[in-house]
């Protein structure tokens, strides 16, 4: 009997083995045990994960990825297609660094390219997809990166050590498929094989600025390539295996291994290293956002609240285009002789097209919060106030039909409500997406803008009969009147039509305070340019009593000339396809008194601010002294431009700069 059961016992095993082989097989595909690196003599594998515009009109299409490494429970992947293009701002020439001609760039982190991949990128790459939960942030890279050249030239990858070659295939395996997507974008594309060898696919290294191309002949190549359009990006990221499964392929190139996450959860947006250092406080979060984690962040930002109903404007509340606005003066905390203005930079209450129906969309965020959501953490300043001015980077329409620009930006036309709720009653309605959808889009625009009783300004187009609009805003609080002129990139021949707009507000209108509105900048560079502090100068030597900028999406030094104030870039305030660019924001508060027969301005106060990414989009005070100060130092520049001077030196410490009765900044401390 002892015999019959040991026969048995050792007839089962195999059995009992092989069920628990079926049993386990899941779990080692979630460890990504199939998957290997490059294996010399038997090459790369592939999967397939996200997607991506692929052709030529932007469609997208799933993402192949080549494994580059298998290593320390993580996996490498490169792209092995052309997936986009992007223009890279940066300089190569150290005495042109020295002299300030480009913003300096000491490192990648600080290059145009690594927002962008880190939040558009990683929108366009990967969603609402559960798999981005397992994407591993490396440092000073980020989660979605042209690879450091090391990388590139490392034979455990497959590639050669060589950078250099004769011919065009000397390195084959560093070329990628050029998409049609990438190809209608006119990137470089070899017409005997479809490769592309012309891309920006490394960078020189963490801590330097320099990026690498793949030249015509196959080498890498370092070069200056400031301002250029023909950079293709071809992207890595690196996985966590144990977040991973594998659901199907076989891991060639025609039949990748499809990767799915290991346990889908519900996926927030905000992974870059800007918003976990930064998280935005939820309902429920401490005060100092900087305390609070990104747990909180989640539960404070997703409520069971419904969309608020639209508020339905009065018929005579609605100001007629360049009309003094009539009727009850709002509730301000500021006192009975003086007047609060408020100006606050980018404020994109919309999305790009592709982008409206994403979970972590704007339009998705209002559906699901209300009006009232996006300007909720700062309406105690902004309904303080008498009146708050802002940036409107979007048009309010439903038209579908936009021009062939990769982000038309619009939002729906009930949108409006957000600026009612949050106390916002003027917006300048001109920058370079307000004819996204054609001059019928930016009509409609205006139209709901007016319906609304919220006032606008903007001068676009104005040189031409067929669609020109040429919007002047008067408000008079208190016996004090306010105009508002407002244009986008402004040119050299727009000098003196601008100046006429000044003193037709001025004599014609009877303005005593005149705030110009410009759209302009080098998107995301710190420090203005020479030719905008001339350009600031002559108009305040033309009548302007403000410079009021945007369009750069982070701050920019804030200077005086002639003690009037020019604040070349107020950032980005609630935006939302360019959420996190820089997080840095403030609002602007200015205080106006009469003094007889003359207007004089008593003060300036900065609210030091931070912006919110998908899914929130909530701009909040900051309220750690030390990322105050840090706001206030970004708008005080070491060295003034000619004529102009920075802020007091207790601006730093206090965030304000006061006026004497004549109008002049107080520069020495009181006794």
């Amino acid at each position: 009997m002892k015999g019959l059961h040991t026969m048995k016992k050792s007839r089962l095993l195999p059995l009992f083995l092989l069920l628990l082989a079926v049993v386990l097989l899941p779990h080692v595909s979630a460890a990504g045990e199939e998957i290997r690196g490059y294996l010399k003599g038997s090459g790369w594998q592939y999967l397939q994960m996200g997607e991506y515009p692929y052709e030529e009109d932007g469609t997208p299409a799933p993402v192949l990825w080549r494994i580059l490494s298998v290593d320390d429970g993580q996996i490498l992947v490169l792209t092995e297609y052309v997936v986009d293009q992007k223009q890279i701002i940066f300089e190569t020439d150290q005495k042109i660094i020295e002299k300030h001609a480009f913003r300096r760039i000491s490192s990648y982190p600080e290059s145009d390219l690594y927002p962008w991949l880190n939040t558009e990128g990683m929108d366009l790459m990967f969603g609402q997809d559960p798999i981005r939960a397992a994407v591993i942030e490396v440092p000073e890279l980020g989660l979605l990166y042209p690879l450091p050249d090391t990388d590139l030239l490392n034979d455990q990858y497959g590639f050669s050590r060589n950078p250099w070659g004769e011919e065009l295939n000397a390195h084959p395996d560093r070329q990628a498929v050029c998409t049609p997507y990438a190809k209608a974008k006119g990137l470089y594309v070899h017409h005997d094989n479809r490769k592309s060898p012309y891309w920006c696919v490394a960078i020189k290294g963490a801590s330097d600025y320099k990026f690498g191309l793949v030249g015509y002949n196959g080498h890498i190549s370092w070069g200056a390539y400031t301002n250029s359009k023909v950079a293709g990006l071809r992207l890595a990221v690196r996985l966590d295996r144990n977040k991973v499964r594998i659901t199907g392929g076989s891991g060639t190139k025609d039949d990748p291994f499809i990767l799915e996450a290991a346990e889908p959860t519900e996926i927030v947006t905000e992974v870059s290293g800007q918003e976990e250092t930064f998280p935005t406080p939820g309902a429920d979060s401490p005060s100092n956002p900087e305390d609070s984690s990104i747990a909180d962040h989640v539960s404070g930002a997703i409520s069971d609240s419904a969309p608020t109903e639209a508020p339905v404007p009065e018929e005579d509340t609605v100001p007629e285009w360049n009309q003094v606005v009539s009727g009850e003066e709002p509730a301000s905390s500021a006192e009975p002789d003086t007047v609060l203005i408020s100006l606050v930079g980018d404020c994109s209450i919309g999305d790009a097209i592709g982008s409206i129906k994403r979970l972590n969309s704007y339009h998705s965020v209002i559906d699901r919060e209300g009006y009232a959501w996006p300007f909720s953490l700062v309406k105690k300043y902004l309904a303080e106030d008498d009146l708050t001015v802002a940036n409107l980077e979007v048009v309010f329409t439903e038209r579908t039909g936009h021009k062939d620009i990769k982000y038309p930006l619009r939002g729906a036309p009930d949108h409006v409500n957000v600026l009612l709720e949050g106390s916002i009653e003027a917006v300048n309605t001109v920058n370079n997406h307000c004819m996204d959808y054609r001059n019928e889009g930016y009509e409609d625009s205006l139209a709901v803008l007016d319906e609304a009783g919220i006032g606008h300004f903007g001068s676009v187009n104005y040189a031409y009969a067929n669609n020109a609009h040429d919007d002047l805003l008067v408000r008079e609080i208190r016996g004090i009147r306010f105009g508002f002129v407002g244009m986008t990139y402004p040119q050299s021949r727009d000098l003196d039509p601008l100046i006429e707009r000044i003193r037709k507000l001025k004599e014609e209108e009877g303005c005593d305070i005149v705030i110009v509105s410009l759209h302009w900048g080098r998107e995301t560079h710190l420090t203005n340019t020479s030719s905008q502090a001339v350009f600031a100068r002559q108009l305040i030597d033309g009548g302007a009593d403000v410079i009021y900028g945007h369009h750069p999406h982070v701050l920019q030094p804030m200077v005086f000339y002639k003690d009037k104030p020019i604040l070349f870039s107020t950032g980005n305030f609630t935006f939302g396809t360019m959420s996190q660019v820089d997080p840095h924001t403030g609002i602007f508060r200015l205080t106006y008194r009469k003094d007889g027969d003359r207007v004089l301005l008593s003060s300036i106060e900065v609210i030091p601010c931070r912006t919110s990414g998908p899914d929130d989009y909530r701009p909040f005070e900051l309220t750690d002294e030390a990322e105050r100060k840090k706001t206030w130092q970004i708008l005080s520049p070491r060295s003034a431009p000619y004529a102009c001077e920075a802020a007091p030196d207790d601006f730093r410490e206090s965030g304000i700069v006061r006026f004497d009765d004549n109008g002049k900044v107080i520069r020495t401390a009181e006794p």
